[in-house]
């Protein structure tokens, strides 16, 4: 059985990494009003000041300087996002301990915001890929892949730097390569399709 993968870039992900690097400057800028917070007390708590800030910075430099080298790594995504919710419920413990229940449950919100970011945000620093088998041609999507099946394309071309299909409903869908292709893949690989879809 034939089976084609080609890499893509698939948009509605390439924003959602960069709305990521957005929270993670979010949850840095959180952990800094926290430290200062703290800090303006009578008795400030310097462990607490010292880790929030400390943690901060990490956080602010990992989205500023790092993603150009871990970007795109789900790993260092994840571990970030779990590293960022301990700060935070630690700070909500203990924001509770001194009885500020606001300040506490704005930890707690953010926390779990962060927690439901790394159970979400997995997919998205996934490689995506556009498959062709015997049954059709499967696209990414957001939750799960889409087939669109041989009987209803009309036409497809793959070139070296966009993969063009259209449909019989006459609905194009375009994507852009995410590697470089040889002649000799593009040429079996829209041989293959031609075959499938003249039937």
């Amino acid at each position: 059985m034939a089976l084609y993968k080609v890499p893509i870039f698939f948009e509605p992900f390439e924003k959602q990494k960069r709305a990521a690097r957005l929270l993670h400057l979010l949850a840095g800028f959180l952990m800094i009003a926290n430290a200062w917070g703290d800090f303006k007390q009578p008795t400030p708590n310097l462990f607490f000041v010292v880790l929030q800030i400390a943690a901060a910075l990490i956080t602010l430099l990992f989205a500023f300087a790092f993603k150009k080298k871990y970007g795109n790594s789900t790993f260092m995504n994840a571990l970030f996002r779990l590293g960022e919710a301990a700060v935070l419920f630690y700070a909500a413990w203990y924001f509770n301990q001194m009885n500020l229940g606001m300040m506490s449950m704005l930890q707690v919100v953010g926390a779990v915001g962060l927690l439901l970011l790394f159970v979400t945000e997995r997919k998205i620093f996934t490689p995506c890929f556009v498959r062709i088998d015997e049954k059709g041609i499967y696209l990414p999507n957001n939750f799960s892949e889409k087939i669109i099946e041989w009987k209803d394309i009309d036409n497809m071309l793959i070139k070296n730097d966009f993969i063009s299909i259209n449909t019989v409903q006459n609905r194009f869908i375009q994507y852009e390569t995410g590697a470089v292709l040889s002649e000799l893949q593009m040429d079996e690989m829209n041989a293959y399709c031609r075959e499938k879809f003249v039937k």
